[in-house]
């Protein structure tokens, strides 16, 4: 586990590190949010892995969705977000973005807490900037930096040391 938050360290501070020319306004901002972000989501494994050895898996998603669909609804309100007003092609991307990661990936995410040791778990949610910035690659024609490339190369072997660790 140790090497792949190595990994994702030297993803997130490498290229500031270096110098490099990052976009955006505040990258180590974001990165602050993405390490809170993690957090978050090691408590939500934690709690997840304890709770789906209890309840399947239909119901326990049916109400962990149904909260966070609720809780994002309050903050969209809260902070005056426009709730329709989008163009159709918005529209399909929501619809992707809700298909994709959010049914499917959480689901496997999910259903995996019953099944698969949760150090296994969340040191695997860490391969997400990875496909991350494969997506970029292949949608957005983002080239990411050496360093990134070296850190997600090092992510890679963690989370294949932890897996098979633990599978031994």
């Amino acid at each position: 586990m140790v090497v792949a938050l190595a990994g994702i360290a030297v993803m997130s501070v490498g290229d500031a590190l270096t110098g490099a020319n990052i976009a955006g306004t505040a990258p180590l901002y974001g990165n602050a949010l993405a390490l809170v972000g993690a957090i978050c989501a090691a408590g939500y494994v934690l709690a997840g892995r304890s709770l789906r050895q209890r309840i399947p898996l239909i119901p326990y998603v049916i109400v962990v969705y149904s909260v966070c669909a609720v809780v994002l609804l309050g903050l969209t309100v809260a902070d005056g977000a426009a709730l329709v007003d989008y163009p159709p092609q918005e529209w399909l991307l929501f619809l992707g973005m809700a298909v994709g990661p959010g049914l499917f990936g959480h689901t496997v995410l999910n259903w995996a807490l019953a099944h698969v040791e949760s150090s296994v778990v969340s040191v695997s949610l860490l391969g997400e900037p990875i496909g991350s910035a494969l997506l970029a690659l292949v949608l957005l024609s983002e080239v990411p930096s050496a360093i990134t490339v070296v850190g997600g190369a090092v992510v890679l072997v963690g989370i294949a040391v932890t897996s098979q660790a633990r599978a031994a």
